[in-house]
């Protein structure tokens, strides 16, 4: 074999991963990187593209602000409740999908279906929510019907009307995890805490929840990260609820783009140190390889 060949035959493992490392550094750490030299700078010429005024002025001014910490608290308690709402929601059904469904086909078809609303329009399913959710809408008209209220609600445009919108959006990023490290139990684990005869809510805790970890985790970092800058969402459906993500996009419309850059950064961080958490919890590569 030639030095050229052996040289190939050894590091070709390593080079597949050069278009997807290339890819990575183009389109993710670059601009990462740009948007901290931004940040670090007061002012930022829109036309010629030119940064002036080297500072660490905007991150003071971020935490110099008791406002930015009721910010900061809203951003990410919104996000983790849309995680723990997502998760009530889609545990059980992974579970029932996984062992109680035991045709294939049936579970296919299941799965196609949970998939159809992601063939139309983010906006489309927005707009749809207002005449069920509204002052008008079915369920104040259901309410009302039945004499549980005498008068209607505020659902719509609210933190309520938020998060039922997110569980929409993001409930099948929680499920399929949870629903495909389920599958991975083997279920002799299952069978043999049963007839060692241990409870059952020791069976499902000391066997399935555990081993269905990393799932759970990798649905978590799924929600957490698509809620945590979503700032359309908040503004539209959520009545203006004020996030991190919804403050970068104001200052960027602004033309405040240095800000808009150090409130960005601080969002990447903070998300970075909850999922560094997340992954300390449980080793999510066990949802990949096999035991």
């Amino acid at each position: 074999m030639s030095r050229r060949g052996a040289f190939i035959s050894k590091y070709s493992s390593y080079l597949m991963l050069l278009p997807g490392l290339m890819l990575c550094i183009l389109f993710l750490i670059m601009p990462f990187g740009l948007m901290i030299i931004i940040s670090l700078h007061e002012k930022l010429s829109a036309a010629k593209m030119i940064l002036s005024g080297f500072t660490f002025e905007n991150y003071a001014k971020f935490f110099a602000r008791s406002v930015s910490y009721t910010l900061l608290a809203n951003t990410l308690g919104n996000s983790l409740l849309a995680c723990a709402i997502c998760f009530v929601v889609g545990y059980p059904f992974a579970y029932f999908l996984t062992f109680y469904v035991k045709n294939e086909k049936i579970k296919s078809y299941v799965i196609s279906l949970l998939i159809v609303p992601f063939l139309i329009d983010w906006s489309v399913r927005m707009i749809a929510w207002i005449p069920i959710l509204g002052e008008g809408g079915i369920i104040n008209y259901f309410l009302m019907s039945l004499k549980i209220i005498q008068k209607p609600i505020k659902i719509l445009f609210s933190l309520t009307s938020l998060q039922i919108l997110w569980l929409q959006t993001y409930v099948l990023f929680m499920m399929f995890p949870i629903y495909l490290a389920l599958n991975r139990i083997d279920p002799d684990l299952i069978d043999a805490a049963r007839v060692l005869k241990a409870p059952p809510y020791r069976v499902f805790y000391d066997v399935i929840f555990k081993l269905s970890l990393p799932g759970v985790i990798c649905g978590w970092i799924f929600v957490f990260v698509g809620t945590l800058g979503d700032h359309i969402t908040p503004l539209f459906i959520g009545g203006g609820i004020q996030t991190l993500g919804l403050s970068v996009a104001d200052y960027a419309g602004a033309f405040l783009w240095p800000y808009a850059a150090a409130l960005s950064t601080i969002l990447v961080v903070v998300a970075m140190a909850v999922l560094y958490i997340l992954l300390k919890i449980v080793n999510i590569k066990e949802l990949i390889y096999e035991r």
